[in-house]
């Protein structure tokens, strides 16, 4: 498929989906033999499957029954998946809140009540953060659950995983400071002790301070490998739903030099979806957005750091990262500057046991990618 019929398909998808968000009918869309594996192929890579059965039945757009019952499947397993979590939700919050461990839920547990329906709102994984100098009491109560540690004092969050699907990151800071090329993490270190209680033990952001982090958080994705469709659509829905003080938001975002991001993906998703015209910049925003899927793909991201840096920096870079990398990833060898070659060696391990097509597929992205030449 050419670009051409790609951004064709993208906005009648995005058409769609905008008449479903505006609670309208759909009297040109119809679903066939021709399009149906580009719109479930596009829905899958954007984890929008269960909102593009909603979309198809809601606008009462034109598809065959049979087509629409496989659909109407996918969407009912992840009304179980949300049933499921929402109910380890309520397992993970009265152990914190009985342990007076103070909490805050992040992301989509927030983000998904904005959607007209919120089991459509799909996600790979919860995200809490939380007092870290309780984490051996939190990471014993995971293992007591049936949890397998999957990540413990690596980096910002500790992470939790158990069959058949259910993820958890246990946030003990917002960013991570390798991610902190915008000083992220200096700017959202004290969220936690700063936000309102809301019940118990358990935290919330106000409105203009949440759409700060998410943000934030979209531009840390954006800016390294790419954000998806899900995420226009979340920040179209929370423009829609909140009445936001943006002489505060653009304030803040001006501090850690989110501003300019800001007005154009807020800009984007509402201009997408209200179905204004996009200039040019917009459409290849738009494109590379849609061509990213939920959480970005690895050729972004070589792309990118070959275009900053050239092959070799790059490849040397990714086996031997800054030290801020260490301090988060393995603190303990850190503290011993003289232990940095152990962790070395750990990080290549882990690298090449524990995701070798990853690696495989990096180390042929950087061979194909060429940095690009700048312009007299």
């Amino acid at each position: 498929m050419d670009k051409k019929e790609f951004a064709s398909g993208v906005f009648n998808y995005l058409h769609l989906v905008g008449l479903y968000l505006n609670k309208k009918t759909a009297s040109d869309f119809k679903v066939d033999d021709s399009n149906i594996s580009f719109y479930v192929g596009l829905s899958k890579h954007h984890s929008l499957m269960a909102i593009f059965y909603k979309a198809l039945k809601s606008t009462k757009a034109d598809i065959s029954e049979d087509n629409l019952k496989k659909l109407e499947e996918y969407y009912l397993s992840n009304v179980r998946k949300s049933a499921l979590f929402a109910k380890e939700r309520k397992d993970i919050y009265k152990f914190l809140n009985d342990n007076q461990i103070d909490f805050l839920p992040l992301k989509g547990i927030v983000i998904k009540d904005f959607y007209l329906d919120p089991d459509t709102r799909e996600f790979a994984d919860n995200d809490i953060l939380f007092t870290a100098s309780k984490d051996k009491l939190v990471k014993e109560f995971f293992v007591k659950k049936g949890y397998k540690v999957e990540t413990f004092r690596r980096g910002n969050h500790d992470v939790y995983q158990k069959k058949p699907f259910f993820n958890f990151e246990m946030h003990r800071d917002l960013f991570a400071e390798r991610e902190d090329g915008r000083a992220f993490s200096t700017y959202f270190k004290d969220y936690l002790k700063n936000s309102s209680i809301k019940d118990g033990y358990e935290h919330y952001l106000n409105k203009e301070d949440f759409y700060i982090y998410f943000l934030a958080h979209a531009f840390k994705h954006f800016d390294n490998s790419g954000c998806g469709i899900r995420t226009l659509i979340d920040f179209y829905l929370y423009l829609k739903n909140n009445e936001l003080d943006f002489d505060y938001i653009n304030k803040e975002l001006e501090m850690i030099g989110l501003l300019d991001f800001s007005n154009k993906l807020s800009s984007l998703s509402i201009k997408v979806f209200d179905e204004e015209e996009l200039d040019e910049e917009e459409i290849e925003m738009l494109l590379f957005i849609a061509s990213s899927g939920t959480y970005g793909t690895l050729a972004n991201s070589v792309a990118k750091g070959v275009k900053e840096k050239g092959r070799f920096r790059y490849l040397m870079r990714r086996i031997f990262p800054p030290m801020s990398f260490y301090k988060t990833a393995y603190p303990r060898l850190y503290k011993t500057k003289v232990l940095i070659p152990v962790a070395w060696f750990m990080r290549l391990f882990r690298i090449i046991f524990k995701n070798p097509k990853r690696a495989t597929a990096e180390i042929k992205l950087i061979s194909k990618t060429k940095k690009e030449k700048k312009s007299d």
